[in-house]
């Protein structure tokens, strides 16, 4: 199974104990799969996390960041602009891209892009 980038909406919905979301516990059950981003961390952190929560981001796998030339000449060439999606989605869907994970978001823009690239994780067959 490819690793998976996991996005903040997902981590929002599976700490809120969402449905939706709940095939992140048996993705986190194998090692190595459920990566995160440092920006993914950051707005966690921001809309306030447990201190377990905050635990178990912090023991999962880090994309490395892609740096910003590289995200905006990947906005340019793939034509992404005026997509719906934002800064940080792109840095994601980037990271995803260059460290081989598939992308994980509940943002209809941000599957859309990573759907077209490729790299959208789909929670239905990916935990089966």
């Amino acid at each position: 199974m490819k690793p998976v980038l996991v996005d903040t909406s997902v981590w929002r919905y599976f700490f809120a104990g969402r449905a939706t979301a709940r095939p992140l516990a048996t993705l986190l059950e194998e090692e190595g799969i459920v990566f995160v981003h440092p920006l993914v961390v950051g707005e966690l952190v921001l809309g306030g996390l447990s201190s377990d929560q905050e635990r178990l981001l912090q023991r999962l796998p880090t994309v490395e960041w892609v740096p910003y030339e590289e995200v905006l000449s990947f906005i340019k060439r793939r034509r992404l602009a005026r997509r719906g999606i934002g800064w940080v989605d792109a840095e994601i869907i980037t990271s995803g891209l260059t460290s081989g994970a598939e992308v994980w978001s509940f943002d209809r823009a941000v599957v859309a892009v990573a759907g077209e690239l490729g790299a959208a994780f789909d929670a239905n067959v990916g935990t089966s």
